[in-house]
Formats: structure tokens, sequence, C-alpha cells
């Protein structure tokens, strides 16, 4: 059965906006992750959140989330892929995405690309961050990004290279905060961690 986007005034009302093409930066370039892919979103939950209780959370209350699959683990958090309901597009997905955060046992929620291979990429919750050399310690520099995105340290892989996280309250997912830190001076790299999955 196809999902009735009129069933939910958010995603009916995103229905006939053109869907966003999505980048990151890998050595230096800016790589193409098209638009979203809309029959799978990526979410980890609150820690007080039992299995049994995400599940219900989840497709219970979200009448678009058909089924959650096995967890994968990152560095700082259990991601489960969610299947979508089918007749969503990609406008709908990014709309539902903002939706699903507004639920209180959610703490991260992030979209998934398909690649021209057909790989299925999900945006985990952790981004890699490389400092360049300077007077300020490379921690130093982070700590203050961190502070003004709401994200947070996770480890650090050396002297200058970090893994990063992002959650709901973050500035927005670990794919839009590589590439905010990017940006930013002193700011070497930044590559969101992506996860491959095979579509439910």
């Amino acid at each position: 059965m196809r999902f009735d986007p009129g069933l939910l005034n958010p995603l009916q009302a995103a229905g006939d906006i053109p869907c966003t093409a999505h980048t990151y930066y890998y050595n230096g370039a800016e790589k193409s992750l098209g638009t979203v892919y809309n029959g799978m979103i990526l979410l980890s939950f609150s820690d007080e959140v039992n299995d049994e209780q995400k599940a219900i959370t989840a497709a219970g209350r979200h009448g678009f989330i058909e089924a959650l699959g096995q967890p994968i683990q990152s560095n700082s958090a259990r991601l489960y892929p969610a299947k979508l309901a089918p007749g969503l597009n990609c406008q709908q997905v990014e709309v539902a995405l903002s939706e699903i955060l507004k639920n209180p046992a959610v703490a991260y929620a992030a979209p998934y690309f398909e690649t021209a291979g057909g790989q299925l990429l999900g945006v985990s919750n952790e981004f890699i961050v490389v400092v360049e050399g300077g007077r300020q310690p490379a921690a130093q520099v982070l700590k203050g990004l961190s502070e003004a995105t709401k994200t947070e340290i996770v480890s650090a892989l050396s002297d200058n290279t970090f893994v990063m996280r992002a959650n709901k309250n973050s500035r927005g997912n670990a794919l839009e905060m590589a590439n905010f830190f990017y940006k930013q001076p002193r700011i070497k790299h930044a590559e969101p961690d992506f996860v491959v999955s095979l579509a439910m």
C-alpha cells in the first residue's frame, strides 16, 4: 500500500517543492551525493529507550515508518535503518526527518543517499575533522566550534584528527556539520562518516 502524503500536512505541503542536491568534501574536492533516498532513513534513540520501545515509538507515532532494521554501531550510538512507506518523494523525506526529530525518544535522524552503483549510504551521527597546525591547540579550536554547533568530540585519532558527533540538538546532521566545519578557519578536512546498508 502506498503512503498517502495527505495523512500528514507537513508532508503534503512538501510535495511540490524541488528536491535539494547534497554534497560533501573529500580530499579538498566537492563530491555529489544527489538527493536523499526516499526508501529509508537512519535513526538513533535516547539511552533510556529500550529496544521494544524503539520499534513501537518509531513505527507507531510516525505513519511514514514501516519497520526498523538491525542496529549498526558507530563509535557513539546504535543507529537503526528505518524503512519508509512507499510514495514519498525526496523532499517529503526531508520533512519527515524534521518531524521525527520532534519525537523525544529520537536522539538523531539523518537521510540515506543512493550511489550510482546502487549502494545506500546513510549519514551516521559522526564526522571526522582534521585541524591544521597553528598556535592554538587543535582540541581548543574544536572546542569552540563544538560549543557553537552543539556537537561533541568523541575521540582523538591523533593530535590533529578527531571524531565528532552530532545529535538532534546540533545545528545539523553529521553531513551538514562536516560541511560547516570544512569552511571554518584552521580546518583542513571534515568529512561525514557513512554507513552502508541494504535496502529493506
